[in-house]
């Protein structure tokens, strides 16, 4: 008998999947939650490619790559960019209920059209914020009728009072529908090329429990050894046995490398590798492989997760030398393409400390707010005295950024360290070392918060040593700390509201001098909360109007 042809990248939605799947397009939000490898991702865009032959529709689909929220923002604002729509291209993250609420309120009025479209959350597992499944909750309640949410998630991330608030505008799908049956895996295996008997199904089915991944991997073995593997065999094992192994050398390396990116474009492949036939390796594995995916941008590629495990593995069994070179490349991409937390991560990896504070300082410290304290920490720790003093920039922008941890002891040895790193370059210009000692002084006023006239005091000594703007203070950076109030953080005494008041008016001019202006018109806003305080409110319009005019340029 001549040899089944095999085709193990059939895509397979069965008829109770597809059943299971149309209420979609029903309700505000759908989630389908599943471990890794049912087929989560597969079974959206099947359906959402199924809704754009049958009628016209947007599509916005965001993954999700980690718990940063700000990499995750940076992946919507990118998503919705793509999709047509500028609205979030300059909006702040939301921190809070009141920012969430506003930002639902304007996603809701760019969406509403007679158009059907789908954002498609995919991933959000990764996202540990409990913050962002109360936001998708209170967008789901106040979507516009032809905005559908559709959210995959490997683990339950819908509070059960969240869902009956939400009622029949929330739909949701499980391992029940998407497991395949008895039935349904001895049609796939038939439309993978094989035909399996009842007791190998069985067998299967008993082994894989339906999970679709682990099917695909043994009948993937099947074809390539002629026999089912055991039940008791490690599945990333036999992920690896059957999607790796068999490779040439030059496609495991590959895949062992490019699998620590979240996603990458065939020209970081080419940078990371050093290989220029890169894409003909991308477009061999995206033909013959269902876990190495193209995007739907057609530059970006992706590994499923468990082949990023696997090929992770495998690179952990290079030479450390090998994979420290390999960090090397992948942060000095990231950081030519001002990814800088990406960087910062490969770098710690790497052990490069110099390219890190480097980092750190083009950053200034912006970014590096989304890291856990404990991570900075602990690359501070492995970090040599003597890299850190070559690099008081950096320095300045960790002492910054250690105030805000409450990190005050680190960020008292760090300003030892700096005073030594200057006394021990005479070398250094009289400009540069007023440069440094005066963001020394402004950085150490906040020490003294809530005490204006000694927060003056610090600024004025700053203001007549620099000669150029802070550089670990940047005019984007939030001001109040995320208070919601000036007078709240500076009125401290029972009937010294106004001498509190006068402080303001001089001291700020100085603070402004020595960082570009941040927190323009932050004794105006005082002011006029005081006097809205007061019941004065037509004398604190008149100064909110005034905290305008100021901020115009």
């Amino acid at each position: 008998m001549p040899k089944p042809k095999w085709n193990l990248n059939i895509i397979y939605i069965s008829e109770r999947l597809q059943e299971s799947l149309r209420p979609i397009s029903r309700c505000a939000m759908t989630t389908v939650v599943a471990p890794m490898g049912y087929g989560k991702t597969t079974a959206v865009n099947w359906y959402l490619e199924e809704r754009a032959k049958a009628e016209t529709l947007k599509m916005i689909r965001i993954s999700v790559y980690s718990d940063n929220l700000a990499i995750f923002w940076k992946s919507v604002q990118e998503a919705f960019a793509r999709a047509g729509f500028d609205i979030l291209r300059n909006y702040p993250c939301p921190t809070d209920a009141a920012g969430g609420g506003l930002l639902v309120d304007d996603l809701c009025h760019a969406l509403a059209d007679e158009t059907p479209c789908y954002l498609f959350i995919d991933d959000f597992h990764l996202l540990t914020d409990k913050r962002a499944s109360l936001f998708l909750c209170m967008l789901a309640n106040r979507l516009p009728s032809n905005v559908h949410l559709i959210v995959a998630s490997r683990d339950r991330f819908l509070p059960a009072a969240e869902a009956v608030r939400l009622g029949a505008k929330v739909y949701q799908i499980g391992t029940e529908q998407l497991r395949l049956n008895h039935t349904e895996l001895a049609v796939y295996a038939h439309r993978c090329g094989t035909e399996l008997s009842d007791a190998q199904v069985e067998s299967l089915l008993y082994s894989s429990e339906g999970w679709f991944s682990a099917v695909y991997l043994n009948l993937r073995t099947l074809s390539e050894r002629g026999v089912l593997p055991s039940r008791h065999s490690d599945i990333y094992a036999t992920f690896t046995a059957a999607m790796i192994d068999p490779l040439p050398e030059p496609q495991r390396a590959f895949l062992a490398v490019m699998g620590l990116a979240d996603e990458f474009t065939v020209e970081m492949a080419q940078y990371i590798t050093g290989d220029g036939d890169a894409g003909q390796i991308l477009s061999a594995l995206t033909e013959q492989n269902a876990f190495v995916t193209r995007l739907p941008d057609g530059v970006t590629y992706r590994f499923h997760h468990m082949m990023k495990e696997c090929a992770e593995r495998s690179f952990q069994a290079m030479p450390a030398e090998t994979q420290r070179r390999y960090w090397e490349r992948f942060g000095l991409w990231y950081e030519e393409h001002r990814q800088y937390l990406h960087a910062l991560a490969a770098y710690r990896k790497s052990g490069n400390y110099d390219a890190l504070l480097r980092v750190i300082r083009s950053d200034a410290g912006i970014l590096l707010a989304s890291l856990k304290p404990e991570d900075v920490l602990n690359a501070l720790d492995n970090c040599p005295a003597e890299t850190l003093k070559a690099y008081p920039f950096a320095i300045l922008v960790l002492m910054r950024r250690m105030f805000t941890w409450r990190q005050i002891p680190k960020m008292l040895e760090l300003k030892a360290l700096l005073l030594t790193a200057i006394g021990e370059h005479p070398e250094l210009s009289a400009e540069e070392r007023g440069n440094l000692l005066g963001e020394c002084d402004l950085i150490l006023s906040f020490l003294c918060y809530n005490d204006i006239s000694a927060m003056s005091r610090l600024h004025r000594s700053a203001s007549a040593q620099m000669s150029r703007p802070a550089i670990s203070i940047q005019s984007s950076g939030g001001w109040t700390f995320g208070s919601p109030s000036v007078l709240m953080m500076f009125h401290r005494a029972p009937g010294a509201m106004e001498s509190e008041l006068a402080e303001m008016d001089e001291c700020m001019p100085h603070y402004y001098k020595v960082t570009n202006h941040h927190g323009q018109g932050a004794e105006t806003i005082m002011r006029a909360e005081a006097l809205f305080c007061q019941g004065r409110f037509t004398d604190a319009h008149i100064e909110l109007e005034r905290a305008y005019a100021q901020v115009k340029d």
